[in-house]
């Protein structure tokens, strides 16, 4: 596929210092071309590519919402995604990203499909590939039975032998037997394998689900379930076959959040090279206080005591997201508002999950939103939008995980 003819982004590479070389860019900043308040984008996903280079993906609204993905520092032009007689569904969410053991660079995205009468909302959900590093795309490959019905609120993971795991929430049962299923894709993202539906009940339906794969051949499904009573707690299913096969479905934590609706917040799971699985989600349990409490299951089973990450009383967390390196080290950002302010903080995981570092801040603009991480090497990618009035921006950092024993 061709590259979009779009109006070029900004890139802005800051070469600050950093301990050890070589080291990745400190700071990436990209600017997107409409200005002020009149930006519309996803949140961003961000990775690093197979050459030691963030890649950035986001969708941006327009006469039709289009799914991008930018190499920083390599051209002011972004690779479209999806081909132009096809659209993103919406803004709602981040693309899915991630890159294979070859460089293969994977996109997923839900697109807009005609709805028959009667139905509230229909899209299909589709794999995009990259043979050359993101930089363009092939026609995508559809990973949901053919049905009139929503596949959306979407996550991927990479198996340690290049296996594409995609998890998405549908309703082909219909609205109250709304499930998580995930689908196996194979040959570098060119065969789908097969779809399993994984057990548990009603799924809530607008809870972002997560992925995560490895070591060998283990894999973790996290997503929110509607229990009775309104009652929407995260639980997780766990595959040690490579995603073929998934077991039955376990509670994280009773939080006991009873809620007439769905507050479209998940969660994420992501596991280290010992099997060790660590969470983060978003709870109001049953007092009413928005949290973001942390857990981690040693043995890749049982989870164990919650932990709070936000601890401030003056304001509210949010899109909390989570990434662990093979040796049990890791990260949490999330969102910290109040009624005119929002900004992106950190704390750092240590020793398998066992401490959890001081808050810091990362933004200073006055609005930063929606934070991604990613695992690289001797550190991680933190990308998030900020607004740098009358322009909104993506900011991309790198930060070392020696930080985390400062």
């Amino acid at each position: 596929m061709k590259r979009s003819r779009v109006a070029p982004l900004l890139l802005l590479l800051l070469a600050l210092p950093v301990a050890g070389a070589p080291a990745p860019p400190a700071r990436l900043e990209l600017a997107h071309p409409a200005g002020g308040h009149e930006v519309h984008v996803s949140a961003p996903a961000v990775a690093m590519g197979a050459d030691g280079k963030p890649i950035v993906a986001w969708i941006a609204g327009g006469h039709a919402n289009t799914v991008f993905v930018a190499r920083p520092g390599e051209s002011s032009e972004p690779a479209r995604v999806n081909p132009p007689a096809t659209s993103a569904d919406s803004l709602h969410q981040a693309p899915g990203l991630a890159v294979g053991p070859g460089g293969e660079v994977y996109v997923t995205w839900s697109s807009t499909k005609p709805k028959p009468e009667g139905v509230l909302f229909a899209s299909d959900l589709y794999l995009s590939r990259s043979l050359d590093g993101g930089r363009t795309f092939e026609a995508p490959l559809r990973v949901n039975d053919d049905r009139p019905i929503s596949h959306s609120f979407e996550n991927l993971a990479l198996a340690p032998d290049g296996t594409v795991l995609v998890a998405w929430i549908d309703s082909r049962d219909g609205a109250r037997q709304t499930a998580t299923y995930v689908a196996r894709v194979t040959e570098r993202g060119s065969r789908l394998d097969r779809v399993t539906r994984l057990d548990g009940g009603e799924t809530c339906v607008c809870c972002r689900v997560s992925v995560a794969a490895g070591p060998g051949d283990a894999a973790a499904v996290l997503w929110r379930k509607v229990f009775a009573g309104d009652v929407r707690d995260m639980v997780l299913s766990r595959s040690g076959d490579g995603g073929r096969t998934f077991g039955a479905t376990t509670a994280v934590h009773a939080d006991g959040w009873k809620i007439t609706a769905c507050p479209h917040r998940g969660g994420q799971v992501a596991a280290d090279a010992r099997g060790r699985l660590y969470a983060v989600w978003y709870t109001e349990g049953t007092t009413g206080r928005p949290d973001v409490l942390f857990a981690t299951a040693p043995d890749g089973r049982r989870f164990g005591a919650t932990r709070r990450v936000h601890t401030a009383t003056g304001s509210v967390p949010d899109h909390a997201r989570l990434a662990i390196d093979a040796g049990g080290r890791g990260i949490v950002v999330w969102e910290d508002s109040t009624a005119v302010r929002r900004r992106i903080l950190l704390r750092f995981v240590g020793e398998g999950g066992r401490s959890l570092g001081p808050a810091r801040a990362l933004s200073s603009a006055i609005k930063a939103w929606a934070p991604d991480v990613a695992v690289v090497p001797g550190g991680f990618l933190v990308a998030w939008h900020e607004e740098q009035f009358p322009s909104t921006k993506t900011i991309v950092i790198h930060v070392a995980a020696e930080e985390g024993r400062r």
